[in-house]
């Protein structure tokens, strides 16, 4: 049973780095979740075999409710993604070579999207939506991805950002182009993405979700070499390029 923890009832609770204590050695696949709220996406990607190592997530009830249901578990908690700095970042890295763990498989996460959800989009724009700071956190995500380098990275958001502007007068889908872009450009990486609904994976709801997975040239060669992942350009949709279920 999944645990909601309300952080009146936990005291001595604070907002700082923290790891679970276990003396376990590594083995398995690694995850690290950005923005990850109460861990919806941990619980899935635990489910197909991933074991989270890092996440970050702002809000401290749901931080806590992330712990609460993974105790026993050696998790590394960070709070503010822009105190998550790079020397932060080769510090954990650092420890969780110690533990055996010598590279991330994936890097996950879906940024705030307040200004791009269906409900936001249809607001006014009493402020450009360039002018919001958390639509601009998928930057601290492409930061991440840069240092950890993971065999794989997963970005997840609302269907509403494929045709957002940044202003009144811009070009529908502009900020869906930039954000492409800007994971596109992460040295290293072979990038697809696509809009998939629940609707098709089992789930009871409709619930549209834009995801972009790109892996690691190294990772997609060898896969391709097995004939495990086909070969694709641009113009494939993720699951057509092997990068997503069917």
């Amino acid at each position: 049973m999944i645990q909601v923890v309300d952080t009146q009832t936990v005291p001595g609770r604070q907002n700082k780095t923290r790891a679970l204590a276990t003396t376990a050695r590594w083995s398995g696949l690694t995850v690290i979740d950005l923005f990850a709220g109460c861990g919806g996406l941990s619980l899935g990607l635990e489910e197909a075999g991933f074991t989270p190592v890092l996440f970050s997530e702002l809000n401290r009830q749901a931080a806590d409710t992330y712990l609460a249901n993974r105790e026993g578990m050696e998790i590394i908690e960070e709070s503010d993604i822009y105190k998550l700095t790079n020397q932060k970042l080769e510090k954990h890295l650092q420890n969780l070579k110690r533990r055996g763990i010598k590279e991330i498989d994936l890097v996950c996460g879906g940024p705030p999207c307040q200004g791009f959800s269906g409900i936001g989009h249809r607001r006014t724009f009493q402020l450009d939506k360039k002018d919001i700071p958390s639509n601009h956190l998928f930057l601290e995500m492409i930061r991440v991805i840069k240092k950890v380098k993971p065999k794989i990275f997963l970005f997840e958001n609302v269907k509403g950002l494929l045709n957002s502007r940044w202003t009144p007068d811009g070009e529908k889908g502009q900020i869906w182009k930039a954000v492409l872009t800007a994971f596109r450009r992460i040295p290293g990486y072979t990038v697809r993405w696509e809009l998939v609904h629940a609707k098709n994976y089992g789930v009871p709801q409709n619930r549209p979700r834009v995801l972009m997975v790109g892996i690691r040239k190294d990772v997609l060669n060898a896969g391709r070499k097995k004939g495990i992942i086909p070969q694709s350009d641009d113009r494939f949709t993720a699951s057509q390029s092997g990068f997503l279920p069917i």
